[in-house]
């Protein structure tokens, strides 16, 4: 009997191993966007179903725009798994499959910054992929020096444990003048003043599973594409 319950305790242990870490981290993401102040411009954040096989949930808070404003409604664009707007916080999900994206218009001040809370949970096969990009108001460009032409100007990949700054892609945009996201851990507090504006940050090659937000950035397109041709 005492041996069966050794291995029974045995078998649990294995089990609880083997399932993934839901624990959720928290950063403050700043930009200065002082060259496109007085300007309307769009946010557009996607987080892409990799792996198809376990869910992440990340939600945005905080915003500030550093004398700007939220303006319009979101719009989500026809995908599931969203909720929210940038007057309160967003929230997005990948457990509907693909790719969930929210697109809100801004009145850019000198900056913006806003709070980042994710999962963490990676099958072992491509991870699910977090981006954001800044475009203009009509979204028919989104500004990024991304080599491998994904619009973002952040990424990040959810490949399991506990992610940390320093697993952010980030880049900056020459053409206006933006420079990288700062990326943070903690929170910004929410101030209303859109934190210090950021003067840089990290830029780091993509990785391969990049590949991926540059499908869901053909995918906000088409969404576009669409909807242009019902309204003709």
């Amino acid at each position: 009997m005492n041996r069966m319950i050794r291995v029974i305790g045995l078998m649990v242990l294995m089990l609880v191993a083997g399932v993934p870490s839901a624990m959720a981290d928290d950063f403050s993401v700043t930009l200065n966007t002082s060259s496109l102040s007085g300007t309307t411009q769009t946010f557009v954040f996607t987080l892409t179903d990799g792996d198809g096989a376990v869910d992440n949930t990340v939600t945005l808070s905080d915003f500030a725009f550093g004398g700007g404003n939220a303006s319009g409604s979101p719009d989500y664009l026809g995908s599931t798994g969203v909720s929210g707007d940038l007057g309160s916080s967003v929230t997005l999900d990948d457990s509907s499959l693909g790719t969930a994206i929210f697109t809100q218009q801004f009145s850019a001040g000198s900056s913006l910054s806003f709070n980042l809370a994710t999962t963490d949970l990676d099958s072992g096969a491509t991870p699910d992929a977090f981006a954001m990009e800044i475009c203009s108001a009509s979204l028919s460009e989104c500004y990024s020096d991304d080599p491998g032409g994904s619009g973002a100007m952040l990424i990040l990949n959810l490949t399991g444990g506990t992610p940390s700054p320093s697993d952010f892609i980030l880049f900056g945009a020459t053409d206006q003048n933006l420079p990288a996201p700062v990326v943070t851990a903690g929170e910004t507090g929410g101030d209303g003043n859109g934190g210090n504006g950021g003067e840089g940050g990290t830029t780091t090659t993509p990785e391969p599973s990049t590949i991926g937000l540059m499908a869901s950035g053909l995918l906000v397109l088409s969404f576009l594409g669409v909807r242009r041709k019902e309204s003709l």
